[in-house]
């Protein structure tokens, strides 16, 4: 069987299904070709445990999408086909020993008086950051969203020069590449004020003492307070449903169980693919892959690409692994430290910022964790539609673990195979939660650990449980994503286009890579 494509699309996660949006809105054919069973990459929910419990896989929280550039130009088409978020009004907070806790609502008051608990200094500090961001979001977020390096980049900096102070630009500058430590020890005095953001940090792999992780960690933590934190309705995988079902209204096709084998080249140009099935499908524009630069260089016949790409490319560095556990439970979990705490988004367990800069110590050192950060998200208390009247899921990510663990910080899992560990480390996980919710072992009904390994097998681009696309860090990120000269989207091959989270602005539900890969595909140059 043939078919007819102006371009065709390896891989059907969300940044490949927006690419595909704006192509065929801009008169393309486009054919996805998904390896899996079915579309979502990351982004996938489902009954894996028992009928009636919905649980996210791996993405859960869809704030970055809710700004992005393909929901506000296909808003009205996206929610026509089932997408339906909801806002939470209480988005985080943190758990601490001896049933203490840190709350984040939305209501600015209430959020005030949990701050003045540890410290009224810090109730005022909260509410002079949030004013700082408040002055700056609108010079910081534009960014995020464009192509980089670029002229529009390039004019937005210039527009930054001239409404600010040059002491106030050196100012925005050293936050935004400072350590999540360094952030918080000059705006807070409680250490459980100062445990509260640096957490946001670690989601992208960047330990308390990382250049950089002020950034996430100043930038969530704000947006969160502020708007609520995001879910879809149903689970996460109504929202690749809905980009789905937008792409084959506007002409778009999907096939699913295609493994792609080889991107075809001819005099320097992509020209189509080979499927695993032997099939060649030829594409008219263009061939654009959601994959990692490991990847890229396994696809393209040797010689194709030139050695210092292919370098580079083999030199991309991946984050630390991440492990998740999901439970049903019998009913919502109980927190010791505050009756509706079971109504929060995410609850962060480090608890403080030296318990996870410990953890990161030993994930560097190929150790499991003894205590990895947790991020606990209770989706189904903000969306009852995800479990029966009464019960509840729970979803726990772990952060963060070694791709192939040499020991264990605490000496007691000897380490071998992923699935000689998990039910140690799933007990390891459940068992630093009770500390802090004591009647949770008791009213768990079934439970599974999808290990860094297991995250790998169901998604290539989950690089040793990755869940980001690769390191975060400075060297390997804005301009230098994937790495220096290439963070366009483009790559040595005409016409062979690369997005996902391994390229810019990175991990996260931002839907970016999609929106301008696919614009610099249209430019054609």
């Amino acid at each position: 069987m043939s078919y007819d494509a102006d371009v065709i699309i390896v891989g059907a996660g969300h940044n490949s299904l927006t690419a595909a949006v704006y192509l065929l809105d801009a008169g393309r054919k486009v054919l996805l070709l998904e390896r899996a069973s079915e579309p979502g990459g990351a982004v996938k929910s489902g009954e894996i445990l028992e009928p009636g419990f919905i649980h996210d896989l791996y993405a859960t929280n869809i704030g970055l999408f809710m700004g992005s550039k393909v929901y506000t130009d296909f808003k009205d088409d996206l929610h026509r086909n089932g997408f339906d978020p909801t806002a939470n009004p209480r988005p985080y907070a943190n758990a601490f020993p001896g049933g203490k806790c840190l709350r984040v609502y939305t209501d600015g008051a209430r959020t005030a008086e949990e701050f003045s608990r540890y410290s009224p200094d810090d109730a005022k500090a909260f509410q002079d950051m949030l004013a700082y961001f408040q002055e700056v979001a609108p010079l910081i977020f534009p960014i995020l969203q464009t192509p980089m390096p670029s002229m529009t980049t390039f004019k937005h900096f210039w527009t930054m020069y001239r409404k600010l102070r040059a002491d106030q630009l050196a100012d925005l500058v050293r936050v935004l590449f400072m350590p999540s430590r360094g952030f918080v020890d000059e705006w807070f005095t409680s250490d459980e004020a100062k445990a509260l953001l640096t957490p946001w940090a670690y989601h992208l792999g960047l330990s308390p003492d990382c250049a950089g992780g002020a950034t996430f960690s100043f930038l969530e933590s704000a947006v969160d307070h502020l708007n609520g934190m995001a879910f879809v309705k149903g689970g996460s995988g109504n929202l690749i449903k809905a980009l789905v079902k937008t792409v084959e209204e506007k002409g778009g096709r999907i096939l699913t169980s295609q493994e792609v084998k080889e991107i075809k080249v001819k005099k320097g140009a992509a020209t189509g693919v080979v499927t695993g099935a032997g099939q060649e499908l030829t594409a008219k524009y263009g061939v654009m892959a959601s994959i990692t630069p490991h990847q890229i260089i396994k696809l393209v016949s040797d010689g194709e690409l030139p050695s210092d790409y292919v370098r580079k490319c083999k030199n991309f560095r991946f984050g630390p692994g991440t492990l998740m556990v999901h439970c049903t439970l019998e009913k919502p979990l109980k927190w010791e430290a505050a009756d509706d705490l079971t109504d929060f988004a995410y609850v962060h367990i480090g608890p403080y910022v030296s318990d996870i800069a410990a953890t990161n110590h030993q994930v560097l050192n190929g150790l499991l964790p003894s205590s990895p950060m947790l991020v606990v998200a209770q989706q189904s208390q903000i969306d009852p539609s995800r479990a029966p009247e009464g019960k509840s899921t729970l979803w726990i990510q772990a952060r963060a673990f070694p791709h192939n663990p040499v020991g264990d910080a605490l000496g007691v899992i000897k380490t071998g195979d992923w699935d000689s560990m998990k039910e140690q480390i799933g007990l390891r996980i459940l068992d630093k939660v009770a500390q802090y919710a004591p009647t949770l072992k008791d009213d768990i009904r079934k439970m599974t650990v999808h290990t860094p390994k297991d995250l790998e097998n169901d998604n290539p681009t989950l690089v040793g449980g990755d869940m980001v696309g690769g390191s975060h860090h400075i060297e390997q990120n804005f301009f230098l994503r994937p790495f220096g000269g290439w963070s366009r989207y483009k790559t040595p091959i005409k016409r062979l286009y690369m997005i996902g989270h391994s390229t810019w602005p990175g991990g996260g539900l931002n839907a970016t890579s999609g929106h301008l890969g696919a614009m610099q595909l249209l430019k054609g140059k």
